[in-house]
């Protein structure tokens, strides 16, 4: 896995620009340095070391969640929808966050002392998820709602997992376009992995189709006021009386 220290606003976006070269799409994490990263947060150990109830967690949050918001919330059955909602308001899930834009990846790790940011090759990592008798869609990305009994849905079944008590799913975690049902899944140009059988890092499965870029801590404050600039800010990621206050607590 390449790994790339990255100095300026500019070095970031030439660099995106020449690795993905060839990629037909690529996605982007910002995170900070840890000891586990492309970990779900579901598979990170509490601080009292215990591990949390997957099924446990989501089954009250799609009972308890109608009761403390107007909604819209999705239909009963629509598991992967529960699931997606559920990660984006900050539930612990087998989900990863990733988005489509390189610039909102950085605005996150740049929140961060230590930030690095994810570069993933989406399609490669399904090709490696599909085996003999999966469903494999080519250059597209599997439709997390449809449930064909034969061949396997690799997108479908790794949520059911989460669903069934890790019962279905398959070895590697599975790249997903979510249904945006939340409006900041919009703006973040949202998109998941979805973690299966195996809960290792996607940094230790698949260093091949990843690159990571650390980002130097004395920029931190230049490259934000860079993203501002370009139009990424909290307010803008985060279109909600909460962002508007953080940024303008933070400018003023």
């Amino acid at each position: 896995m390449d790994e790339t220290t990255i100095r300026s606003t500019e070095e970031f976006v030439g660099r995106i620009r020449s690795d993905r070269a060839g990629w037909p799409y690529a996605w982007f994490r910002g995170e900070p340095e840890v000891s586990t990263p492309l970990v779900p947060k579901l598979y990170r150990l509490r601080p009292d070391g215990r591990t949390r109830d997957e099924n446990k967690l989501l089954q009250f949050f799609r009972m308890k969640a109608p009761t403390f918001s107007a909604g819209p919330f999705p239909d009963r059955k629509a598991t992967d929808q529960w699931l997606f909602l559920a990660q984006h308001v900050g539930l612990p899930t087998r989900l990863l966050d990733w988005t489509e834009s390189a610039l909102v990846a950085l605005h996150f790790a740049l929140l961060e002392e230590e930030p690095v940011v994810w570069m993933l090759n989406p399609i490669e990592l399904n090709r490696l998820s599909v085996t003999a008798d999966q469903e494999s869609s080519g250059s597209e990305f599997p439709l997390t709602w449809f449930h064909p009994a034969n061949p396997i849905n690799i997108g479908s079944i790794n949520i059911r997992g989460a669903w069934e008590n890790d019962g279905p799913g398959v070895s590697l975690p599975v790249a997903v376009q979510p249904t945006n049902i939340h409006p900041r899944m919009s703006v973040q140009r949202s998109c998941f992995t979805v973690q299966g059988k195996d809960k290792s890092s996607l940094a230790e499965r698949v260093p091949q189709h990843l690159r990571r870029y650390d980002i130097d801590s004395a920029v931190r404050q230049q490259m934000r006021e860079d993203l501002r600039v370009l139009g990424i800010s909290h307010s803008t990621v985060f279109p909600d009386l909460d962002g508007l206050a953080r940024e303008l607590t933070e400018l003023y």
